[in-house]
């Protein structure tokens, strides 16, 4: 059914909410995340964690002109400005941060102790991350449309800081909010990886976090769960074992394919059995799936492609319904 006969078959009390989760400093993904109501009719957006990228390229200035930057295995010119604005789009559009220096800097930089280079790094992140929320409270500005952002277990603490300060995207981690008559219960934090990234937690410690904000949610039957991990064995959650030195297991010639999604997430579910849950977290593993009667779902991502993996759910009741979409 198209997205126009659907709305007309909903009823005019049903509620689209558009989610999208992992572009990991995809620029072009963020600027279509924010285009979701203008296509999709969607009255709520929720991205659901790892916003940010993990690369800053330095834009080298050359002392006989022009500019250069290395990445993909290969160096890159910009001759004038028309080329340096392309250059700096073509890094955006990979998940990447393009930093213009000089090869003064960049040896500056390099000789950082490791800790000091990881704050020189965050802060070019947050000051692009800002520029992000900028472009949000501008496109959103004379809209009802609710903007909910959530950092994931790869993104810095200091995410959540600049998010409070937007105007029209509001932050939902470690919090119950409310809209149009249900609530949206959130949490960024994933169980233990492989990786040690920034936010994650032993399952104990999800599984009491969770609990505290289940004890705030007046009618699960129109709640929706925003937990970046997927459930545990849910067909969401699954990814290749690797071993101690982060190689993948192989079963024959082909990778061996395991859960990794979190118990506490799935033992919550199957507890408090919302209306709908929506994770991210593992790219390779888009799919929905029921949990009892919760809708789960993981859009999957392919950030990398500059396409983004998002979901229409739409709302009606204690009913949940949804359409994978692909910009």
């Amino acid at each position: 059914m198209g997205l126009l006969k659907r709305k007309k078959a909903e009823g005019g009390n049903a509620l689209r909410l558009y989610y999208a989760s992992d572009i990991h400093g995809t620029e072009v993904l963020w600027k279509k995340f924010l285009n979701a109501p203008k296509y999709y009719d969607a009255q709520v957006l929720v991205i659901g964690g790892d916003i940010t990228g993990k690369v800053v390229i330095p834009v080298v200035e050359e002392p006989h002109g022009g500019w250069t930057a290395h990445f993909f295995g290969g160096r890159q010119e910009a001759r004038d400005d028309a080329g340096l604005e392309a250059l700096e789009r073509r890094i955006r559009g990979n998940g990447m941060y393009p930093y213009r220096t000089t090869h003064a800097e960049v040896d500056r930089i390099a000789g950082l102790p490791e800790a000091e280079r990881e704050e020189w790094f965050e802060s070019v992140m947050l000051r692009t991350f800002d520029e992000w929320i900028a472009l949000a409270d501008e496109r959103l500005e004379g809209t009802e449309i609710r903007c909910f952002v959530m950092s994931g277990n790869d993104d810095p603490p200091a995410l959540e800081d600049r998010i409070a300060r937007a105007s029209r995207v509001e932050t939902c981690d470690e919090a119950v909010v409310s809209f149009d008559g249900y609530t949206m219960l959130s949490l960024g934090y994933s169980n233990r990886t492989p990786w040690d990234s920034p936010r994650e937690l032993d399952e104990d410690e999800l599984h009491r976090r969770i609990e505290e904000l289940a004890a705030q949610v007046p009618d699960m039957s129109r709640c929706v769960f925003n937990l970046h991990v997927p459930p545990h064995d849910s067909r969401l959650d699954t990814a290749a074992e690797l071993d101690d030195d982060f190689h993948m297991v192989l079963i024959g010639k082909e990778p061996h394919m395991i859960p990794v999604g979190s118990t506490a997430v799935r033992e919550a579910i199957e507890k408090h059995q919302p209306v709908a849950s929506l994770h991210g977290h593992i790219h390779e593993s888009p799919g929905a799936n029921r949990i009892g009667r919760t809708l789960c779902i993981n859009p999957g991502s392919d950030y990398h492609t500059g396409r983004i993996s998002g979901c229409l759910v739409t709302l009606r009741g204690d009913r949940a319904v949804h359409q994978f979409v692909t910009g």
